[in-house]
């Protein structure tokens, strides 16, 4: 231990500390600026839209249910607590869906369509400086470990003096990783707080998710502060050990992504949405034709033994809307949640990936832990089109219950309309997430290990 804090004190004194805290935690405040605004500006959007839509849509004409249908309604995705450190997909997926009778409309409205210049940098949040800037940082904190005391001399004496090469490393890198620790994990714990505090609502679970994601980031910085000092353990000089540290970094953070990019898509390309679009309008396309809607007519009589529409006991109108219903609905489970499972299962892969390079394991593993990943909008999309069906199920079943003779059509007022409740979204919860999140954090792990590993048989050569 007082090696330790030894190395620590040293650590602090050492003005390449004060200076690469400095800057990391504006960095990180900036981010987090922007990201909070942004986080915030939208809430108070919601809980305003939201507030409207329920009272435009309680507010409508009587009119008949299938008109009411027709007549539609935005419903809007909540925006994690944790985008404030980690937007993830949030930007580029929609946010907002309107429900309407017949249609799985896309959701709409991308923040990333108003970025300004810092998000179109890849630096627009604390996890863009985190998986970028840190490893640098941990770099710079790292290289010089031993190298720079083996260019002066001084590691000779100190393992001339009896010093153990690994109560020697062990005491340095407990003490770097204390700095890492008090310059990255302190910001962003303190970040993630206020968010959570001032932004965390029910189901999200915004403090066991911010102390795993903090958990998750530190470890991404100490694989660059190990590669750091592996360097400096084998470096001549801490010239030597800066540029092959360097070396590392552009290889991992900036080469490997993108070449794991295009590897991943070559392997399991992405699936094409006009393409199951396609499909599905070609399904609901031999439904729409007047012989076709004719056929059904024919088929509803008969299976109930009339010979015309006002024999029937329920309104052959709601009756036909309701089973054409159920054939759209389940068109679209095949076809879009087919799309969706295809997306999840690239997802994955990628996130496997991460064994070429720790910025993929790290940045998988972030949004699902933040709540920003694709798995959490496509549960939005689902939960909205489930809203959708049971106000299209209601307003149908209505018609179907209340057969008017004679010609006449069925009009509903502000009683019916009332009956369907408020849109509520209730997020994945932490354990859905940490399984999203589990390969990409294994991965990591593995990192860390692989690091020990070679680090151990590394430090007991250790040469002056």
């Amino acid at each position: 231990m007082r090696r330790i804090a030894a190395e620590l004190a040293h650590a602090v004194r050492d003005p390449r500390l004060r200076w690469i805290g400095g800057v990391l935690v504006l960095l990180l405040v900036v981010a987090g600026l922007g990201t909070w605004r942004e986080t915030a500006r939208y809430a108070a959007e919601v809980e305003q839209i939201s507030h409207a839509e329920r009272e435009r849509w309680l507010g409508q004409d009587a009119k008949n249910p299938h008109s009411a249908d027709h007549f539609g309604l935005w419903v809007f995705r909540p925006s994690a607590p944790l985008a404030v450190l980690d937007p993830g997909a949030e930007p580029y997926t929609g946010r907002m869906v309107r429900v309407e009778a017949h249609l799985f409309n896309d959701a709409v409205y991308r923040a990333v369509q108003d970025a300004g210049p810092l998000a179109r940098a890849g630096l627009a949040s604390p996890a863009d400086i985190v998986q970028l800037v840190v490893p640098l940082a941990a770099i710079l904190l790292g290289f010089s470990a031993f190298a720079a005391d083996r260019e002066r001399g001084t590691l000779r004496l100190a393992l001339g003096n009896g010093a153990a090469p690994g109560a020697l490393f062990a005491g340095r890198f407990a003490a770097l990783l204390a700095a890492t620790i008090l310059v990255v994990g302190l910001p962003l714990l303190a970040l993630g707080s206020l968010a959570a505090f001032r932004l965390g609502a029910p189901g999200w679970q915004a403090w066991p998710r911010l102390l795993a994601w903090v958990a998750v980031q530190l470890g991404y910085a100490t694989v660059f502060l190990l590669l750091a000092m592996l360097a400096s353990l084998v470096a001549r000089t801490a010239r030597g050990a800066l540029a092959a540290s360097l070396a590392a970094w552009v290889v991992l953070c900036i080469a490997a992504p993108r070449l794991a990019a295009l590897g991943v898509e070559a392997v399991i390309p992405s699936p094409s949405y006009g393409e199951a679009r396609a499909r599905i309008e070609d399904g609901l396309r031999v439904r729409r034709t007047a012989e076709a809607s004719d056929a059904r007519a024919r088929e509803v009589l008969a299976r109930y033994g009339a010979a015309e529409p006002d024999a029937l006991p329920v309104d052959l109108r709601g009756l036909m809307m309701i089973e054409n219903e159920q054939h759209a609905f389940a068109l679209y489970d095949r076809e879009l949640g087919g799309f969706f499972a295809a997306i999840a299962r690239h997802e994955r892969a990628y996130g496997w990936a991460g064994l070429v390079s720790p910025r993929i394991a790290v940045q998988a593993a972030s949004q699902s832990l933040a709540g920003t990943d694709f798995a959490q909008h496509a549960h939005f999309v689902w939960e909205a089109e489930a809203y959708r069906r049971s106000i299209s199920e209601r307003m149908n079943a209505e018609i179907r219950d209340r057969p008017q003779r004679g010609g006449q059509a069925l009009v509903a007022g502000p009683e019916l309309w009332r009956e369907i409740p408020r849109f509520s979204y209730a997020p994945l919860p932490l354990a859905r997430s940490a399984r999203e999140a589990a390969a990409p954090m294994l991965v990591l792990a593995l990192w860390l290990v692989v690091l020990t590993g070679v680090a151990v048989p590394t430090i007991r050569r250790l040469k002056p």
